[in-house]
């Protein structure tokens, strides 16, 4: 569905039209959920973190307007909520070894979760959401240019700027 669409059925669910909502979240629900996954890698805490994220598109949707992107939208809301719930997660060994829980099972904190904490750091949001999209989703520009409402050549642009910075940065 396009952002025009799921921007009139935001419109449709504040006129009290709760099909409206159930339509956006049938449509974007797969997506989104995908995107928490690559994160948390647990499929209870992603489901969790799905309701969450529709939670709190809920309380803002008053203040979506129709030139921001829904789908958009919802990958910010659900990678800051799968970050945080990294960050807040984190343990650490008395040998400062970091190690990640997920419902009580320790895993190692894999090399892949620095990474994205460096790019959290060095990377303005528009760049972090088209490389996540990219290489973790799966996602070509194309399709990124069209779900963040861009055009396609600034996604390219986008991508291989925050590469070099990220490169830059793991080799500091």
């Amino acid at each position: 569905m396009k952002d025009i669409e799921l921007f009139k059925l935001c419109q449709k669910f504040i006129d009290g039209d709760t099909r409206a909502f159930d339509a956006i979240y049938n449509d974007t629900k797969n997506k989104i959920f995908a995107n928490i996954y690559s994160y948390v890698k647990n499929k209870e805490v992603a489901e969790d973190l799905l309701s969450d994220t529709y939670i709190r598109f809920l309380n803002g949707i008053k203040d979506i307007t129709s030139d921001r992107s829904i789908l958009g939208y919802l990958y910010t809301i659900s990678r800051n909520l799968s970050l945080n719930y990294i960050e807040k997660n984190k343990r650490y060994t008395s040998d400062g070894e970091t190690l990640i829980e997920n419902n009580g099972v320790h895993e190692k904190y894999e090399e892949s979760n620095d990474i994205l904490e460096v790019m959290k750091k060095v990377l303005n949001e528009d760049m972090f959401n088209v490389i996540v999209l990219h290489l973790i989703n799966g996602l070509d520009y194309k399709e990124i240019a069209e779900r963040l409402d861009k055009n396609e050549n600034t996604i390219r642009w986008q991508y291989n700027e925050g590469l070099k910075k990220v490169r830059e940065a793991l080799k500091e």
